[in-house]
């Protein structure tokens, strides 16, 4: 029977930076008289799913060799596809809009952490709305799939290296190579 699924409910989050962020969107923009006008909007989503993976070194060990080789270490191969839409549109809004990318982990640890396997999805699309800058502002769709390693540990996997202590940065890891995919991708309007 495979492990059961549940939500990860601890470990930190960008909720810092994300707060920057609100703070500066409502206090920074647009006026708060509604109008019809040309306004940029950015829509972001991230999803995927993981599983550890053992490299092992090329020889046995002993003398004379035999048996299984030892794990030289391990890692998390990651698979996600990101999504990142910036559009020019025109519409009758009172004041810009922020609201934060959710992403939900699902892992089969029981510490926290990312564990053997596991899936993280959107459960809020990220999304910021503010007036039209016609010197800087561009449309864009980027969509792309790809793989990618977090979470290396020397030797055999070990469960005290992965606990919802540091959840933190793997996902901070996981982010930061959706951003790499996706330039526009912001890791800090997530929250998770």
């Amino acid at each position: 029977m495979p492990p059961s699924r549940q939500p990860i409910q601890d470990g930190t989050s960008y909720t810092a930076a994300s707060n920057q962020v609100t703070a500066q969107l409502n206090a920074s923009g647009d006026s708060s008289a509604c109008e019809f006008g040309t306004w940029h909007t950015h829509v972001q989503v991230l999803n995927g799913m993981y599983q550890r993976k053992w490299v092992y070194e090329a020889m046995p060990q002993g003398n004379p060799a035999s048996g299984a080789p030892n794990v030289s270490y391990s890692y998390v191969d990651i698979n996600y596809t990101v999504q990142v839409i910036e559009d020019k549109e025109y519409a009758s809004y009172c004041s810009g809009l922020y609201q934060p990318q959710q992403l939900a982990i699902y892992s089969d640890s029981t510490l926290g952490g990312l564990g053997i396997s596991g899936t993280f999805t959107t459960s809020a699309v990220g999304y910021e709305r503010r007036t039209w800058l016609e010197a800087t502002d561009t449309e864009s769709n980027c969509q792309t799939t790809t793989n990618g390693i977090i979470g290396k540990q020397p030797g055999g996997y070990n469960t005290a290296f992965d606990t919802s202590a540091s959840l933190a940065s793997h996902i901070a890891d996981i982010l930061n190579q959706a951003h790499t995919s996706c330039d526009k991708f912001n890791p800090n309007i997530v929250e998770y």
